[in-house]
């Protein structure tokens, strides 16, 4: 089972996630940041600061990744949960934060996130409750 409900904002995404094969990375930043400014919807926001954050489509801003991520993770989205963490784990956007990593590889995981739960065996997180 696909972790998204299929909904209006979905399918507008995975319209969107054709321009990543063609590396049309204008029209990818652009189209989900009109979904995410519109309906601040998870997956929209996770996808704009990933685009921030490794400048695809626009130019890089650490800052404003970390804004949309955070927004997303908030949302709940464990993708933007993942991302917060390894942004915390790497320094990505400033200082590094491992609690804070460990907090947000955390709640990727309680949703099924396979490479946060990977992290969370690493750091001997429990998961289990």
């Amino acid at each position: 089972m696909d972790y998204y409900q299929p909904c209006e904002e979905l399918s507008r995404c995975r319209e969107i996630d054709k321009y990543w094969d063609t590396a049309e990375y204008d029209k990818v930043f652009e189209g989900y940041l009109k979904i995410a400014t519109e309906t601040s919807y998870a997956l929209a926001e996770c996808q704009v600061g990933y685009c921030y954050l490794e400048g695809y489509g626009v130019e890089k801003s650490p800052e404003k990744a970390l804004y949309w991520i955070s927004r997303s993770a908030a949302h709940g989205d464990r993708d933007g949960q993942c991302n917060m963490a390894w942004i915390y784990e790497e320094g990505l956007c400033g200082e590094v934060d491992i609690e804070k990593a460990k907090y947000w590889y955390r709640q990727a995981a309680l949703q099924n996130h396979d490479l946060a739960s990977e992290k969370c065996k690493e750091y001997g997180i429990d998961i289990k409750n």
